[in-house]
């Protein structure tokens, strides 16, 4: 029997035979703590009771604790006679368990194969970044459905990106018309993780990317430009951004930063929270100049962390933070608070991911923080989000990080659906679980595991997909299939030369000279038909894609392939004639009605206006 897991045992020996599970009996536990495990191991063995081991009765299944283990590590055993589960913790025994019901759904029924596992996680913190505030807020119902997935493939810390998307009672006018979460809300996702045995962090931007909240004008005085883009160092020219940072020059921030998190801090039961710090780019460009000149904006930066770590302990929180600035100022790193815990980020196949050793030379614990790669684009780049999470997974196990938190971004509007990243999710799960995993099987594992479908054709599509979106012009993170979406007639996309590029072919992220031309339009029309009917195929196969995520993928198909449209029609080489443009038009048109009924299935309305903007403009350009 061949099993696929998600993730990947580091020790996994099967035996020939079985066992044949009884019809009744009990799930014997060693200890109270273990209950809620046993209780969904009845998923497994139905007609089965809860108690403590009794040594005259060999019971079928026990699930005990043991010392001795590595932290968070489990050992499976399946005999011809009994199934065994030993844990280090109630959690490890829940992770262990998840590995058995991926192994009881393979299995015939009433069966299980004979074999001995002894697994443990590389990382005790394991989590997936999840933005809410860049468009798009999902249904609480949904947001505890991404929960549980996560938590099956022994995912155990999730947060949510915000900026502006909680409903602060003190502040009626943050997040007004973008669908914020609410205190209840939270409340109950936090119960919810807890029960997922998964770890609920709060964040929320406290320092860069706030012009979501700093546009209202009794919040502009607060800004590093006073919120009118008033600026007076020359590295502002160019800078388009309003009120992007709070200004530490400005004592009030900090009464500010409190009033929010006093409602914001309390929903959370964990007891860390992230204050981000992010991209301030424009941080001694205005009411900070002369601080800065003074202190230097390094520390003028640092200063701050120390002051909003003061201030999150007030609330019993220690803080993390985003190290992309401080990294800026190395000379600073061992002057951070060695309470705060450092996310370490970058998203490209080729990031230097062994820095990450400068915060463990510095005694300080971090994460390191790698991304789905599917933000800027139409589905993911799938082999560049591989390289980029095992990338940092490695290098974080060599450095002895303290976990990974895989982020998912939605710039833009946030028109990549959530629905897109789960292969990236899952592999992150397994990368920081298992950095040995084995990477070549992973998508076939994924296929087969997550939609149900052991497929070759569906393994080819995923891949195929993952290498047609993987083409960046002009940006590196900016895949020129979504430009080519939104595209006008006349843009320079549209011009013949051959431009400078990144692209993946084979699996293999590259670099050269493409033609946005009619033909390529043409080619990834062929390829992404094969693609489309792998999907379709596999969705009308009963029992498959148990989450109803392929109606998703095969939307993302679609959105590229009337980019590659556009090239036929508008491209080198196309033909614009007025036929080809009223065509354009009706399946823009049709591709907008979609895009708005996918998003209402599982999601707020929020700021769905973003995208559908960039739709309606597109289509009456179309003339």
């Amino acid at each position: 029997m061949k099993l696929a897991l998600i993730p990947q045992p580091h020790k996994l020996v099967l035996d020939k035979g079985s066992f044949r599970i009884p019809a009744s009996g009990a799930i014997a536990i060693s200890d109270s703590s273990l209950y809620p495990v046993a209780e969904q191991a009845k998923a497994i063995f139905r007609r089965y009771t809860v108690g403590a081991g009794v040594r005259q009765a060999p019971d079928p299944v026990r699930i005990v604790l043991r010392k001795g283990l590595r932290p968070g590590g489990y050992r499976l055993a399946i005999t011809d006679a009994a199934v065994r589960l030993e844990a280090q913790s109630p959690a490890a025994a829940f992770h262990g368990l998840q590995t058995l019901i991926q192994i009881a759904t393979q299995s015939p029924a009433g069966r299980l194969p004979r074999l001995h596992i002894d697994d443990w996680p590389d990382f005790q913190d394991r989590g997936v970044y999840y933005d809410v505030c860049r468009g798009r807020v999902p249904k609480l119902a949904r947001l505890m459905e991404q929960v549980a997935v996560l938590s099956h493939f022994k995912i155990n810390q999730y947060q949510l990106y915000m900026e502006h998307t909680f409903r602060f009672r003190g502040h009626p006018d943050i997040g007004k018309g973008a669908s914020p979460l609410s205190a209840e809300d939270i409340l109950v996702l936090d119960a919810w993780c807890r029960e997922s045995n998964v770890n609920l962090v709060p964040s929320l931007a406290s320092f860069g990317h706030l012009a979501t909240v700093l546009k209202h004008p009794q919040y502009r005085h607060l800004a590093e430009d006073w919120g009118v883009g008033k600026y007076t160092h020359p590295e502002s020219k160019g800078w388009g951004a309003r009120g992007w940072s709070l200004s530490p020059a400005n004592p009030k921030i900090y009464s500010f930063l409190d009033s929010l998190y006093s409602e914001f801090l309390p929903v959370f039961s964990d007891k860390r929270f992230n204050v981000c710090c992010d991209e301030t780019w424009d941080l001694g460009w205005g009411q900070t100049h002369e601080l800065c000149k003074k202190l230097g904006k390094g520390r003028v930066y640092l200063n701050h962390i120390v002051k909003l770590n003061r201030l999150s302990r007030k609330y019993g929180k220690k803080i993390m933070f985003w190290g992309d600035i401080i990294r800026h100022y190395p000379d600073l790193i061992k002057d951070i608070p060695k309470d705060a815990l450092v996310l370490d980020w970058g998203y490209g196949f080729n990031h230097p991911f062994d820095r990450i050793r400068d915060f463990r030379r510095a005694g300080l614990d971090f994460y390191a923080c790698p991304g789905t790669s599917a933000w800027v684009s139409l589905f993911p780049r799938l082999y560049e989000a591989m390289a980029n999470i095992h990338g940092f997974a490695a290098a974080a196990r060599k450095n002895k990080g303290l976990g990974v938190l895989n982020t998912d971004w939605g710039d833009g509007g946030h028109y990549n659906f959530m629905e897109y990243s789960w292969h990236g999710y899952l592999f992150g799960a397994e990368q920081s679980w298992n950095v040995d995993a084995d990477r070549k099987t992973f998508t076939a594992r994924f296929a087969k595991l997550f939609f149900g479908a052991d497929d070759p054709a569906l393994v080819r599509a995923i891949e195929t997909l993952g290498e047609v979106t993987h083409l960046n012009v002009g940006g590196y993170y900016q895949s020129v299939w979504q430009h080519l979406l939104f595209a006008l007639p006349g843009q320079d996309i549209f011009a013949p030369a051959r431009k400078d590029a990144w692209f993946c072919r084979d699996g293999r992220i590259r670099r050269g000279k493409i033609a946005l031309d009619a033909k390529l339009g043409r080619n990834t029309l062929a390829r992404l038909a094969t693609v489309r009917k792998a999907f379709l195929d596999v969705a009308r196969k009963p029992g498959t894609d148990p989450h109803r995520v392929l109606p998703y993928w095969t939307f993302a198909v679609d959105t590229i392939a009337h980019a590659a449209k556009n090239l036929t029609v508008l491209g080198a080489g196309g033909k614009d004639t007025a036929a080809a443009r009223k065509a354009l038009k009706r399946d823009l048109t049709s591709l907008m009605r979609q895009f708005e009924k996918l998003w209402m299935a599982r999601n707020r309305p929020s700021e769905i206006r973003v995208t559908l903007q960039r739709y309606r403009k597109a289509i009456q350009a179309l003339k």
